[in-house]
């Protein structure tokens, strides 16, 4: 959302509203004090949304499957009768709904973007059924098309893809060093497969401006480089002067086990990436577009950009 706000605010004509649950934030002071107007708004509280959404000409619907994860203190109570990853779908779904069900009551409404990514069962014909955290998003898509077809008609979708910087939010999905001194990466993805890689900070409000400027109805999958993990660790090295770094492909329970605390999350995450590896990020999807395919501009950064100004020196220390 922050990348979005940045670019907009630089937008002739347009003023933006950011929606948060707690305004005394630090996060959402420095928002405010950019010019940003900050209102509350509770996503496990459908009747906040509605005020907070009126008179928006465009709205950009966001959720994060991974807040309660990764920030527990920051959310709603899980059933304790359910693996952690199905009750963070189904918070998921719900907050995705919540958002789509206010924005269709919204009068003044022209466009809204959704950030959401495949499916992954669906993709896979039912290959990859763990991958709660594309599922979830994929949902709350065929939610809006199927149950809300006028919101459906204003509606673009981003596929937002790898995150450059996931490796700060799981170490594993990062290098590691080995006993020679090289660096590996190890996940459980065809080595040769090209993913969409994002440096999501810089780039996320281009991409969220591209499908303003033009008609809704676009998925869109946005990404600085389309690069392949043996590629992008060659890049790596290169870049970073530590000849022999390289990747390799682990198979799935390998991928499991670095997530030794919840083998139900190891498994969404190796499943993630299998997915990924034999069917593309987009699951094949012959309806997405990238960025050059929209006829506006919609600058995004390489990952040679994105490598070189990093901090690796939690990795390299």
């Amino acid at each position: 959302g922050g990348s979005v706000a940045n670019v907009f605010l630089s937008e002739p004509g347009w003023r933006i509203r950011g929606v948060t649950r707690n305004l005394s934030q630090e996060a959402s002071k420095n928002l405010e004090a950019k010019g940003i107007e900050m209102v509350v708004g509770d996503l496990d509280n459908p009747s906040t949304l509605i005020p907070a959404f009126e008179g928006a000409h465009a709205i950009f619907g966001v959720t994060d499957f991974w807040q309660p994860i990764l920030h527990p203190e920051n959310t709603v109570p899980l059933p304790s009768d359910q693996p952690l990853n199905q009750a963070c779908y189904d918070l998921e779904v719900r907050r995705g709904k919540n958002i789509a069900n206010a924005a269709a009551k919204v009068s003044t409404l022209e466009r809204f973007v959704f950030s959401s990514v495949p499916g992954a069962k669906k993709w896979s014909k039912g290959k990859f059924s763990r991958v709660y955290n594309f599922d979830s998003k994929a949902a709350v898509v065929d939610y809006i098309q199927e149950s809300l077809p006028d919101l459906a008609k204003k509606m673009s979708t981003v596929y937002i893809g790898l995150y450059a910087a996931n490796w700060k939010i799981f170490p594993f999905l990062g290098p590691r060093k080995q006993s020679d001194g090289t660096y590996v990466l190890s996940l459980a993805t065809d080595p040769n497969t090209p993913l969409p890689m994002i440096d999501t900070g810089k780039d996320t409000g281009y991409l969220v401006r591209a499908l303003i400027q033009v008609p809704a109805g676009k998925t869109l999958l946005g990404f600085g480089s389309m690069i392949s993990w043996s590629d992008y660790m060659k890049l790596w090295g290169d870049i970073l002067g530590l000849p022999g770094s390289r990747y390799e492909q682990i198979g799935l329970e390998t991928a499991a086990k670095l997530v030794p605390e919840d083998r139900d999350l190891g498994y969404e995450i190796a499943e993630g990436f299998a997915f990924m590896g034999e069917f593309g990020f987009d699951g094949g999807d012959p309806t997405v577009l990238h960025a050059q395919d929209l006829g506006v501009d919609c600058p995004t950064t390489s990952m040679e950009t994105y490598i070189r100004n990093e901090d690796w020196s939690s990795i390299l220390c």
